[in-house]
């Protein structure tokens, strides 16, 4: 009996061994045979890894090779998730060496759960090229043992060599976000790259891309694979595909001229704060008369394109989210302002094609002689074209647009490009002004109108059906129904006066717009815009930052010629009566005649001053102006015209009218000392 038991536990221990065995086996066999393809390709994952190397992006140049935006070396720290790898530790480790108050251990952790791919690597901070990165660098070598799947790369940076210089033109680079990578996704952008966020960093980020081939300032990464040990630290590099470095992009803009209308608008605006502490803002642009080139393009407040790329954005947020300030705006092409007499220019013309005489005489004293009586600023007694120009005679201009219709006015200034987006080469955010005219006052004012009645009508017929409900007596009702059409008639005949008042264009519209007042309202790029197409003689061209792009071998795969937009109906004649009250307002008695007197004869500067009325809630009517000036030189042969506004700065003359003199000696060499 024992020996049965026993042989019977002998083959029940036995047939466990042999299903123990059997499962081990085929549990060895599934994972060696069946997975083994997936196993080894985890192995091959947490061995081998892709890293993306970033092209060196294209210069941004000036039109004589000066660099204005260009890259350099800094070391890039990412982290690399993988399994094994416990990122607080790694982050606490990481934040305590790299010593920055903005990277701490919250925020690393933050930043690599953004990121939802494993094994891709995320940057954590960038370090600058030189002493101080060396030795953050050298810190993290030292402790490199303690700090797996941080990797250290060298990569390209945008920076900008002069600072604020031509900031608003040249934009900035920043971090890809998701919209972005979404709307670019047929690009192959990844979470980590940088990309043109404004001005023309952002224009000429991919002007084309066609089947791989890029025109524009970004390159096209490479990639290295490299094998890591368990940590993620790297053990050798096994193959690379180089980067191919962006295109450059070469700008009009002369860079000394856009040096010197920036002092000089500086310097204006420090002296204009001294009496008037709302004196903060202004705007200047020039353009090649010839070409529609725009030679230089400058805003106030100012705005430093390496702020948003070397870390010091945090320290001058409260500057650049100041609802004030605004320095993120550019108002030469997104500010729209009151032109003031710098429009007068577009009603001489009207009223030259619409017949009136150059030399005819209007007596100015004081005020125009119809309602409402608009005042002049001065008593100019009796005055032509040329002398109402150079004296800026509102009741002269007022009587030329009573006598030349709005819808003359409105004619000419559209063809010189008023109240329309000049669509500017190099600009990808422009606002389009106002021209006023006719159709554009009955188009904004009729549905105001007819919303603001219908509302009436519907209230008074509620009123009455309420009334009505809690009569009983039929007389009363009577009475109550007369009532009720007694005032529906009083409202109707309201209706019409206001639809008539409102809609219809009066003839205190006619004078407000005739002096560049009233609804007027237009950038600076179309004042100047539309002075270049006066000035050369009624060809309207459209404006270009950007002249050609050119590979990094040197080769040009992009040039941009001018483009002819449209001829003006005006003659040759009439443009040529303006032009010559324009020289006058730069001759002796002229409203700018001070600025340009010491200007060689054969220099002679054509312009037109102007004092705008702000138009702008809790500004005073009377006591708040901007100063408007536009000009072009030389005024027998234009090359330049000019166009500025200085927020608060009173007159044109005193104020926009500083900065043209500062961009035309620099454009003339005035200003050279003998032997330069």
């Amino acid at each position: 009996m024992e020996k049965k038991e026993q042989a019977l536990r002998i083959t029940v221990f036995m047939v466990m061994v042999a299903v123990i065995f059997v499962a081990l086996v085929s549990r060895l066999f599934y994972l060696q045979v069946i997975q083994n393809q997936q196993f080894q390709q985890l192995s091959e994952i947490n061995r081998l890894r892709l890293i993306s190397i970033p092209a060196r992006r294209g210069d941004i140049l000036d039109k004589n090779g000066i660099p204005l935006a260009t890259s350099e070396p800094v070391f890039s720290i990412s982290f690399t998730p993988s399994d094994g790898i416990d990122l607080e530790d790694t982050a606490a480790k990481l934040e305590n060496l790299l010593d920055d108050p903005e990277i701490t251990k919250e925020s690393i952790i933050e930043t690599v759960n953004k990121q939802t791919r494993r094994y891709v690597p995320v940057e954590i901070a960038r370090v600058p090229w030189g002493e101080k990165g060396w030795e953050i660098v050298s810190r993290l070598e030292e402790n490199r043992m303690e700090l797996p799947g941080i990797s250290i790369e060298e990569h390209p940076q945008r920076v900008y060599p002069n600072g604020p210089l031509a900031g608003h033109i040249l934009g900035y680079v920043g971090k890809i976000n998701e919209d972005e990578l979404e709307k670019n996704r047929q690009y192959q952008y990844g979470m980590q790259d940088w990309i043109g966020k404004t001005g023309v960093e952002r224009f000429a980020e991919l002007i084309s891309y066609d089947q791989g081939k890029i025109v524009g300032l970004r390159g096209q990464d490479g990639v290295r694979q490299v094998e890591v040990d368990a940590g993620g630290r790297r053990i050798q590099e096994l193959t690379s595909i180089e980067p191919i470095t962006g295109h450059d992009v070469v700008l009009t803009i002369d860079s000394k001229l856009q040096k010197a209308m920036e002092n000089s608008m500086d310097e204006v605006i420090a002296n204009l704060k001294k009496s008037n502490p709302k004196a903060m803002a202004a705007a200047a642009v020039a353009i090649d008369v010839k070409t529609g080139a725009i030679l230089a393009a400058a805003s106030r407040p100012s705005l430093n394109p390496n702020d948003f790329v070397d870390g010091s954005f945090s320290e001058k947020k409260d500057y650049y989210n100041n609802s004030s300030k605004k320095p993120m705006f550019n108002r030469v092409f997104q500010g729209t302002y009151p032109p003031g007499s710098t429009f007068k220019m577009i009603t001489a013309m009207a009223a030259l094609e619409a017949g009136v005489n150059p030399s005819s005489r209007v007596v100015c004293k004081g005020a125009y002689w119809k309602a409402p009586y608009i005042r002049c600023w001065n008593v100019h007694g009796s005055v032509d074209l040329y002398s109402a120009l150079a004296g800026s005679c509102n009741t002269y201009f007022q009587d030329a647009g009573w006598k030349a219709g709005i819808d003359k006015i409105a004619q000419i200034g559209e063809e010189f490009g008023l109240g329309q987006k000049t669509n500017t080469l190099g600009i990808l955010n422009e606002s389009e002004g106002l021209l006023p005219s006719a159709q554009w006052k009955k188009a904004l004012y009729e549905p105001i109108i007819e919303e603001k009645y219908a509302k009436k009508r519907e209230e008074l017929t509620a009123e009455y059906q309420k009334t009505l409900a809690n009569l009983q007596e039929e007389k009363e009702k009577e009475d109550a129904r007369k009532k009720y059409e007694n005032r529906m008639n009083i409202l109707e005949a309201q209706y019409k006066i206001d639809y008539k008042f409102y809609t219809t264009w009066q003839p205190f519209d006619t004078f407000n717009t005739s002096i560049g007042q009233g609804s007027n309202n237009y950038t600076i790029i179309q004042l100047a815009n539309y002075v270049a197409t006066l000035a050369n003689g009624g060809n309207r061209y459209r404006p270009y930052l950007v002249d050609r792009i050119v590979s990094h071998t040197g080769e040009v795969v992009k040039q941009y010629k001018p483009e002819l937009l449209n001829k003006v109906s005006v003659s040759e004649e009439n443009m040529a009566h303006v032009r010559k009250g324009m020289k006058r307002v730069t001759d002796p008695g002229g409203t700018a005649y001070s600025l340009f007197s010491n200007f060689p004869a054969n220099i002679g500067v054509a312009a037109k001053t102007g004092t705008a009325q702000t138009g702008l809630a809790g500004d005073k009517k009377n006591a708040d102006y901007h100063g408007v000036f536009v000009c072009f030189a030389p005024y027998d042969d234009p090359e330049i015209a000019f166009a500025a506004i200085v927020e608060y700065g009173e007159s044109g003359g005193s104020s926009g009218g500083h900065i043209a003199k500062a961009v035309f000696e620099e454009y003339f060499g005035l200003n050279k000392n003998e032997g330069e």
